[in-house]
């Protein structure tokens, strides 16, 4: 069996059955594309998905929700972040919270470390938290009045 320039594992019954099928379904595809009905009706397809998938995301948004590729980018944002922190930290000569790994961050807050103020510098007062309904931005939210009270209808 002479070997035509093919790959050696390409050789033999099977590789000839293999390449007569590639050759078949090439020009298939070719004869496909050359048919103004299969591409009309492609294009219908490919419009139709485009809808669903603005009507999915206008769905996703209305309801406060993140599409897929919108949580993949702000995932990878926040790695982007923690990296920068960590050697703005590293810069400081601040090691403490520096190596925070991925599995620490989605901890619930039962499960933080208590510190303790003895030996250790004690963290800027932070502000409390705005009251439970209001926005963090000081409107006054959704459904309410500017007065903040139940909205007048």
């Amino acid at each position: 069996m002479a070997n035509k320039g093919n790959k050696p594992d390409d050789s033999g019954f099977v590789g000839g059955l293999a390449e007569r099928g590639e050759k078949a379904v090439n020009r298939l595809m070719e004869e496909l594309a050359r048919n103004p009905r299969v591409t009309d009706a492609l294009g219908k397809a490919m419009s139709a998905k485009g809808k669903v998938d603005s009507s999915a995301r206008r769905t996703l948004s209305q309801l406060g929700l993140a599409a897929a590729d919108e949580l993949k980018d702000l995932r990878k944002q926040i790695e982007r972040l923690e990296r920068r922190l960590a050697r703005v930290e590293g810069t400081t000569g601040t090691k403490a919270g520096s190596t925070t790994k991925r599995s620490e961050t989605k901890k619930t807050p039962t499960t933080k470390k208590k510190t303790t103020a003895t030996g250790a510098k004690s963290a800027p007062k932070k502000k409390p938290s705005p009251a439970a309904g209001r926005s963090v931005g000081g409107g006054t939210g959704r459904g309410s009045s500017a007065g903040g009270g139940p909205s007048a209808s």
